[in-house]
């Protein structure tokens, strides 16, 4: 049903698992799942990025506030969109010029925590283009203990299903932008730094990448 190869193998261990128990509890002689065979995944598919005049739009098209901000910062640094909801004011510097990558949000439980980054690469410092520095600058600006702090627990974090639906709900109101997922903001700006000329080993660095093949993939 278009679903990733990860969520199919993940239903999949968890089907085997509630089969298992129903065989071990004389429900069902045996299990299904266990003679099932398992779905190949096909060739990798390529990376959806934005287009040179998508971005434009989005940079002049989208709202001026909390999710027009957010947006327009992904796509000028590369973000991913755990490292952004993770975000505390004291990461963002004052003149909005640096963000530092110092956390992420994880799910536990099916509920968001802060969590170390994906890789240790991920530490990182973040320049952030002139151009967006007023977008860091005005989300540096909030009493929330996070910049993106859940609308019904003080003091915690916004669950990540919270950000994409409204992500997908600007991106639908702007003409000629395909409505992508929050990710394809960060492989918007790989492609195009790389577009740029930009050495890999220096996008890789903004980006976090653990391995260089990982920027090159692009």
């Amino acid at each position: 049903d278009g679903k990733s190869g990860s969520t199919v193998a993940q239903s999949r261990g968890m089907l085997f698992q509630i089969f298992r128990m129903a065989v071990a509890n004389d429900i069902l002689m045996k299990n299904p799942v266990a003679h099932a065979e398992k779905i190949r995944r096909g060739p990798p598919k390529g990376k959806d990025a934005f287009t040179a005049d998508e971005v434009r739009k989005l940079m002049k098209e989208l709202p001026e506030d909390k999710i027009g901000w957010s947006i327009r910062l992904m796509l000028a640094t590369g973000m991913r969109t755990q490292e952004l909801l993770a975000l505390e004011p004291r990461h963002i510097a004052k003149d909005g010029s640096f963000i530092n990558i110092a956390q992420a949000i994880v799910m536990e439980k099916g509920s968001p925590t802060i969590g170390p980054t994906k890789t240790h690469n991920s530490l990182r410092t973040i320049p952030v283009p002139e151009t967006v520095r007023y977008c860091a600058r005005n989300l540096r600006d909030t009493d929330g203990t996070f910049i993106w702090e859940s609308p019904r627990v003080e003091g915690k974090p916004i669950n990540p299903s919270y950000f994409r639906d409204h992500f997908r709900e600007y991106l639908k109101a702007i003409e000629e932008v395909r409505v992508l997922t929050p990710h394809c903001c960060r492989h918007t700006y790989v492609t195009h730094m790389l577009a740029l000329g930009v050495d890999p080993k220096t996008v890789q660095a903004l980006v976090g990448h653990a391995e260089i093949d990982m920027t090159m993939y692009y």
